[in-house]
């Protein structure tokens, strides 16, 4: 009896323990150093990384600019995930493309994807040609949309390793600009990420 009493107390003060270190659900600063930090997954701040980084190269290269005085219009092409797990890429392209939009140096297309259209309604007013419900002097015609200069694609991939108790990933994001009246690529970068944890010895 004394031997249950024993472990039941020490039971006892280990959930006391494990509750006294809870912490509520709260807001977090994604900016922050906060955000957690998983050696075999992309996490937030590898995505803002990333971006940043993939941003100021292609700001800076000059590839974006024309000589006849008309914007470049940008695609957002295929962003392969050769990762060991799922991850939308989306976050990666969003945070560049608006980039783009923003310094003023192109613009870019949600007619055109390498899934298809982003924004259907493009193609979707167009069908209403025809349709005697709908003005046809309002409705938007077709030979009229503007068909993207250049794509935006890339491919992530990672490597792992493991020594003893040290375990470590090693992410290589991939982005290239390609004028898609040439097939060149025009601009590309590379931006490297590497996490690393020692793991206790009582995992």
């Amino acid at each position: 009896m004394k031997q249950y009493a024993l472990f039941g107390g020490a039971a006892a003060i280990a959930l006391g323990l494990a509750a006294g270190c809870a912490v509520a659900p709260h807001r977090i600063d994604p900016a922050g150093d906060e955000m957690l930090t998983s050696t075999h997954r992309i996490d937030v701040k590898d995505w803002q990384t990333a971006a940043l980084k993939s941003i100021d190269s292609l700001l800076e290269s000059g590839a974006l600019a024309r000589t006849d005085g008309r914007k470049t219009v940008v695609m957002v092409g295929e962003v392969k995930n050769s990762t060991s797990t799922p991850v939308n890429t989306r976050i990666l392209t969003d945070k560049i493309r608006q980039a783009i939009l923003k310094s003023g140096k192109a613009v870019t297309t949600t007619a055109v994807g390498a899934k298809g259209a982003e924004e259907t309604a493009t193609r979707q007013v167009r069908e209403l040609e025809n349709d005697d419900l709908f003005n046809q002097a309002t409705v938007q015609k077709r030979g009229t949309v503007i068909s993207p200069d250049m794509s935006l694609s890339g491919e992530i991939v990672q490597q792992k390793s493991k020594v003893g108790r040290v375990e470590e990933s090693y992410f290589f994001f991939h982005v290239v600009m390609t004028d898609l009246a040439t097939g060149l690529a025009v601009w590309e970068d590379n931006v490297e990420i590497g996490k690393q944890e020692t793991k206790s010895i009582f995992d």
